[in-house]
């Protein structure tokens, strides 16, 4: 009869649960470990997942923000080259020259006033060879003897020099060069505005006979920030407003700014934080930075503005809207979330058809074998499937048909001898079981053996990724492609100064060429080549050759099709006409995010390789020629000392375990047992050389329980034997006695007693 146990009440620690749990079937405890371990999959995976999405995400916004950072800094000093090169054409004119010398200064004003307009300066100023002011583009008359020559610019000029540079000047000097940029400077600037500068000396026989110089003024000067914006951000919206800004500041103020308001109002004249002015106009560093302008957050970046003289003076900002970075990362936690989900239905309903099926047979047993208990032998179990269960309920049948047999036969010798029989079935099926377990011990050796043979051929366990090369992005080699001679010979002489290694060809063919012959990291293609499109060159490009590099360039005509093929893999694109500081810009932007991609494998590989190291059950440690421990994993630990958490690095073995395995260790490969007397502990031991270092490597697989229930068996199985044999010999007695008593030993009786006797040997053979 079935017994019934009441269940138990809910748990409160580890050992109730188990115990709590014994009281549940096999079908619900497959299924809900199946389930917790679904639930617990799903739940690490829609974590580490959205962990590492956001945090990719947020890592190329800033990156690709310090980008832009770059090529806004780069525009900038392009404003300034273009002063220079304005102002040095003006610096060759003869009538400029005559005028100095003449002292002609309604003419020189005249000229420099037209000047001045044509070329959208602020200020357009004449001097003599002592930094006296001649004339002014748009002052009328200018008082006697105004020297200029304590402008470190001008000064410079007055040496010989070509200077230009962004420069803080007073307003009284301001309003002396031009009366109308006064109103243009506004308020809070600590009387003193920004300025691009340039001078260039005027010779004559080569000697300075003056200097001519202009300026920009950059408070609430929109052209600069709105050239920067519109190259950058592309006139691009969202939520009516602009994806980013571009703002210049004079000290911690803002002077210049495409940020607006709702109403279209520019906001200039806001306020670094507290936290960006130490860091970039005190110390010089680059932020990036979140903040809040207008009720919108920002992700900004802010690199510090130095003047001719090398001073930090202000600082320029490129910020991009935040909501449209967090609309991406919410969208991926919320596809990480529905995914998970629908992993753990998947895997439930799984789960219990899966158990369903491998239980139906089991039940089916279960009901047999209380059938059988009952004493009704003639059930048997179907058998269906050819697996590992079908061969059970097999054997599961052949079992009770033995059953059936062995009954009827010993009904024929009485009710004493079964009974007897009976008694000692349920012995011999311990038996069984104990030799069993017995023989699985011994596979957990075998498993220690395998590791052992494997680990022997590893020549070094804790080798370690090479380390990055710092040097091999200077000796990149680049192929320029380019139906234009001229751009092939810039874009080699540049990049070779640079230390890259340059192969130039003007056909797509000859590129081709090149590509399946050899390697390269970077190829800077036209993607305005006769015969081919952009997509299709990107595509043959990447069947040559999938990881390298592609760089485009392109004219304004065909820049739609450029921004298709770097969705299509491109790296990037570069708009034609481009300066030398564009394409090494972009050159090294892009060799430097392939390291830092490859540098963030390596670690993680290193980090999953000394995971597992540490995880491995068998207790592993590094010797050096002395014998003591230079490197353990965990197991190594727990088996060496007495609470688990000492330590044991530089200690010997014999300080450790009472016995140093190593005294008499073979030189390579083999296994012996050791009794760590130290620690109350007997292991196997391995142990062998590592190719080219003067270490060994130890195993110790911990055997002591092995070794106790070995006994244990022996001894358990020794007494086994005894009993079955004075079994068989009571029932030999018992059956001579009945034969006597019929007064002859029938054919039947014989082979009933042959038969325990050949059980009975089998037995002790399996023992």
């Amino acid at each position: 009869m079935e017994s019934k146990t009441a269940r138990r009440k809910p748990w409160t620690g580890w050992s109730e649960f188990t115990g709590w749990a014994q009281d549940f079937s096999l079908k619900q405890k497959v299924l809900g470990g199946f389930l917790g371990v679904a639930i617990l999959v799903g739940l690490a995976t829609s974590f580490i997942g959205t962990h590492l999405a956001r945090e990719t995400i947020l890592d190329r916004a800033r990156i690709r923000l310090s980008s832009d950072l770059a090529t806004a800094s780069f525009l900038f000093k392009m404003a300034e080259e273009n002063l220079d090169l304005k102002l040095r054409m003006m610096a060759g004119s003869e009538r400029i020259r005559e005028s100095i010398l003449k002292r002609d200064a309604d003419s020189a004003r005249n000229r420099l006033a037209v000047i001045s307009l044509e070329s959208d300066l602020d200020f357009l100023t004449i001097t003599d060879e002592q930094g006296i002011v001649v004339a002014r583009a748009f002052v009328p008359e200018v008082k006697s003897f105004q020297a200029v020559s304590t402008d470190s610019i001008v000064s410079d000029a007055l040496k010989g020099k070509n200077a230009s540079g962004v420069r803080l000047i007073s307003l009284d000097r301001l309003k002396a060069e031009n009366p109308m940029l006064e109103r243009r400077v506004g308020g809070g600037t600590d009387n003193t505005a920004m300025v691009l500068e340039a001078a260039h000396p005027l010779f004559l026989d080569n000697r300075v006979v003056g200097t001519i110089y202009a300026g920009v003024l950059l408070n609430n000067n929109s052209l600069i920030v709105d050239k920067i914006s519109e190259r950058l951000f592309k006139g691009e919206k969202y939520r009516d407003l602009d994806i980013g800004y571009v703002a210049i500041f004079q000290g911690n103020i803002s002077i210049s700014t495409t940020l607006k308001a709702k109403t279209g109002l520019v906001l200039t004249g806001g306020l670094l934080s507290e936290k960006i002015n130490e860091l970039v106009l005190k110390k010089g560093n680059t932020e990036i930075t979140w903040e809040i302008q207008e009720g919108t957050q920002y992700l900004s970046a802010t690199e510090p503005i130095f003047d001719h003289d090398k001073k930090i003076i202000g600082a320029l900002r490129v910020a991009t809207q935040e909501e449209p970075i967090t609309i991406v990362i919410d969208r991926l936690v919320a596809a990480f979330l529905v995914i998970g989900l629908l992993g753990v239905i998947l895997m439930g309903a799984i789960s219990y058809f899966l158990v369903k099926w491998i239980n139906r047979p089991l039940e089916q047993m279960l009901n047999s074998a209380r059938r059988a208990a009952e004493g009704d032998l003639s059930h048997e179990v179907p058998v269906v499937a050819r697996d590992e269960v079908g061969e059970l309920a097999a054997t599961f049948n052949l079992m009770i048909r033995n059953l059936a047999e062995s009954r009827s036969k010993l009904e024929e010798w009485g009710k004493q001898l079964a009974s007897k029989v009976a008694a000692q079935t349920g012995e011999l099926n311990l038996a069984r079981e104990q030799v069993a377990r017995v023989s699985k011990l011994a596979s957990l050796e075998k498993m220690a053996d395998g590791m052992a043979h494997i680990m022997a051929h590893i020549s070094d366990p804790l080798v370690r990724y090479p380390a990055m090369d710092d040097e091999r992005t200077a000796s990149s080699r680049i192929l320029v492609l380019d139906s234009d001679e001229k751009v092939l010979d810039v874009c080699e002489r540049i990049l070779s100064n640079e230390g890259f290694e340059v192969k130039v060809f003007p056909s797509v063919p000859e590129a081709l060429g090149e590509l399946e012959k050899d390697f390269y990291d970077v190829i800077v293609a036209d993607i305005d080549m006769p015969n081919v499109s952009g997509q299709e060159l990107l595509k043959e490009i990447k069947y040559r050759q999938p990881e390298i590099i592609v760089i485009l360039t392109a004219p304004f005509k065909l820049t739609e099709e450029a921004v298709e093929a770097v969705k299509l893999g491109a790296y990037d694109y570069i708009p034609k006409p481009f300066g030398p500081h564009q394409i090494l810009l972009m050159v090294y932007t892009a060799l430097q995010s392939r390291d830092m991609v490859a540098q963030t494998r390596k670690q993680h590989a290193e980090q999953r390789a000394e995971t597992i190291f540490q995880r491995l059950p068998v207790a592993i440690a590094l010797a050096d020629g002395a014998h003591r421990v230079v490197y353990h994993n965990k197991a190594f630990i727990e088996l060496a000392s007495q609470d688990g958490r000492e330590s044991v690095q530089g200690k010997t073995f014999g300080e450790l375990f009472g016995v140093d395995p190593l005294e008499s260790a073979e030189e390579a490969g083999g296994s012996k047992w050791l009794k760590l007397e130290k620690v109350g502990r007997t292991a196997k031991l391995y142990n062998f050389k590592l190719p080219e270092e003067d270490l060994r490597v130890l195993m110790l697989l911990d055997i002591t329980e092995t070794v106790m229930k070995d006994q244990q068996a022996d001894v358990l199985k020794a007494e086994t034997i005894n009993k079955a044999q004075q079994v068989i010999h009571q029932q030999m007695r018992v059956a001579q006695e009945i034969a006597g008593l019929l007064g002859e030993t029938t054919a039947e009786t014989k082979a009933a007693l042959f038969e325990l006797i050949k059980m009975a040997g089998h037995v002790g053979a399996l023992r």
